[in-house]
């Protein structure tokens, strides 16, 4: 009798998922997407009641974020953030709460505004004024993009990559891939939406930079409006730095930017990156190693909406001064020359270290921006989850400090601590630690950043990289990669599962899945507040750590 039961139990729930999807109520995709995250978590038990690791009053989570009591409680009571009865909590304190949801809730009270006609204007104004120089081409293809409604870069090819990516990588073990051999083809194949002149004063400049994707077709440019703007960005701070009568277009497109914003403008002109990646959304876009470190003030921003971001590093900028600075100012800063007033500033000495193009990742010159105007900027709001490779940072750590002598790995060692101090000074920033090589896993590797609405896959083999140091997917993509195959049945299954690796609440359930069996550790959680004096202390010790 029992069995009759869950068998018509199980069928009307059938019956309900059939009745939502063919009556149109809810989206196909969408309820087989849902459906599997719920079998998923049914299975792992991923839903059990567990309490987060930062539970605090409210009194306290009020102090700490810096909004009234009176919001906290409301917050609660609404339901906006759950609470929980902590160990030992007693009835004068009332429940608890998390201080990362806190933190969430109060910063989506300050979120950002649409792109107003105002800063339209600003935008279309200074693309008016570059439009003198001889970035003109990609000014005026920036400016259709922003006026034209019907813009746009959606294209069978972009999803037929991704798929072709997700599809090598369903090995296992060593047969793990980041592409097949039809997925390098197509990826090097994929023309860009702005194309540039190369050989022009502007396209030879930027490419010097390392801001253009190239195809195998010979063409060169930006595979979004977003990043063609970005890369004026780029050219207006770092690329002005350098010698060479090219590097006057850099500094031509800083006056374009002050003439039209004034002293903000380099705020302003992030801004308008971001509002207008919002607004030309591009489903699958490549990124050099440039672009990867200057688009993530845009990243940032715009994982705002759920509040939560991950991240994952081999080479951990906060732990290793010369990965957070980058060549020419880290040159700056052990031989005495002392930082110039611009976060992203360096000497003329030091620019001779070499242009973007012609330095590998780790020294590129754009990494401060990766930091100054993303990860430790306390103006862009939402909790961060850091997660780095300790084995990879020990290693590297390791190996510079050797290769330096007396008062040098002195100064190195203390900028280490000055860096990591730094962040574990910032609010919003969650850092943890894996410290087992092998729980650094192959999908760990590849995301360098990752939220709701979008996911940055970096590209480790060297093929790949000749064409795009990273891929930067819209989410809303993945379900058009599982239909992509609807003439493989075996093969839509296969990517839909594989396909869920990318997707922002698995790889969180990961995350907190790794905390939760020991296999990462946190060395500062997301909303926790450390004072100047607790940062350094838990640096030293971290930094020590690794060196002993």
């Amino acid at each position: 009798m029992q069995s009759q039961r869950d068998e018509s139990i199980s069928i009307a729930l059938e019956r309900l998922a059939l009745t939502l999807g063919e009556s149109g109520a809810v989206p196909v995709a969408e309820l087989v997407r849902a459906l599997e995250r719920a079998a998923e978590r049914l299975r792992t038990k991923s839903v059990a009641d567990e309490n987060p690791i930062d539970l605090v009053t409210q009194a306290d989570a009020s102090r700490a974020v810096g909004v009234s009591r009176q919001a906290v409680n409301q917050w609660v009571r609404n339901g906006v953030v759950r609470s929980y009865a902590g160990s030992g909590t007693s009835g004068r304190y009332g429940p608890m709460v998390s201080l990362a949801e806190i933190a969430i809730a109060a910063n989506r009270r300050t979120r950002d505004v649409p792109f107003s006609n105002r800063r339209r204007r600003e935008l279309v104004d200074f693309l008016g004024l570059i439009a003198r120089s001889t970035a003109a081409p990609v000014a005026a293809e920036i400016l259709r993009a922003l006026e034209d409604d019907s813009y746009e870069s959606r294209t069978p090819e972009k999803t037929r990559v991704l798929g072709e990516f997700v599809t090598a990588s369903m090995g296992l073990g060593d047969q793990q891939r980041e592409f097949t051999p039809e997925g390098l083809r197509l990826l090097s194949q994929l023309e860009p939406a702005i194309t540039v002149d190369t050989d022009s004063p502007f396209g030879g400049f930027t490419d010097s930079l390392g801001l253009l994707i190239h195809s195998s077709g010979g063409e060169a440019g930006f595979d979004s409006p977003s990043t063609a703007l970005l890369s004026m960005f780029g050219c207006a701070t770092v690329g002005a730095l350098y010698s060479g009568a090219d590097a006057g277009i850099g500094r031509d497109i800083a006056d374009a930017a002050q003439e039209v914003w004034g002293e903000d403008w380099v705020e302003r002109l992030l801004d308008a990156v971001f509002h207008l990646g919002e607004l030309r959304r591009s489903p699958l876009t490549r990124f050099t190693a440039s672009l990867t470190y200057l688009d993530n003030n845009r990243f940032l921003r715009n994982a705002q909406a759920a509040g939560v971001s991950i991240a994952y590093s081999r080479g951990p900028g906060p732990l290793l001064p010369h990965r957070l600075y980058g060549g020419p100012i880290f040159r700056d800063m052990m031989s005495d020359a002392g930082r110039r007033t611009t976060p992203w500033g360096f000497s003329p000495a030091s620019a001779q270290v070499g242009r973007p193009a012609e330095l590998e990742s780790g020294l590129n010159p754009f990494r401060v921006m990766n930091y100054e105007f993303g990860l430790l900027d306390p103006h862009v709001h939402g909790i961060r989850r850091y997660c780095f490779s300790t084995t990879d940072a020990r290693r590297d750590l390791r190996a510079y400090v050797e290769s330096l002598h007396g008062s040098e790995r002195e100064r190195y060692i203390g900028y280490a601590v000055d860096g990591l101090a730094r962040t574990l000074h910032q609010q919003n920033i969650e850092l943890a630690a894996i410290d087992s090589e092998q729980d650094f896993d192959w999908w760990k590797d590849h995301i360098i950043r990752s939220s709701e609405q979008e996911i940055l896959l970096g590209l480790r083999d060297e093929r790949a990289r000749k064409v795009a140091h990273a891929l930067l997917v819209s989410t809303s993509l993945l379900p058009e990669v599982v239909s992509a195959a609807h003439t493989d049945g075996a093969l839509r299954d296969r990517l839909r599962i594989y396909v869920k690796n990318l997707e922002f609440d698995v790889i969180d359930a990961r995350y907190r899945d790794d905390l939760r069996r020991g296999a990462s550790r946190v060395i500062k959680g997301g909303g926790v507040a450390f004072d100047e004096a607790k940062a350094t202390e838990v640096a030293t010790t971290e930094i020590q750590a690794m060196l002993a």
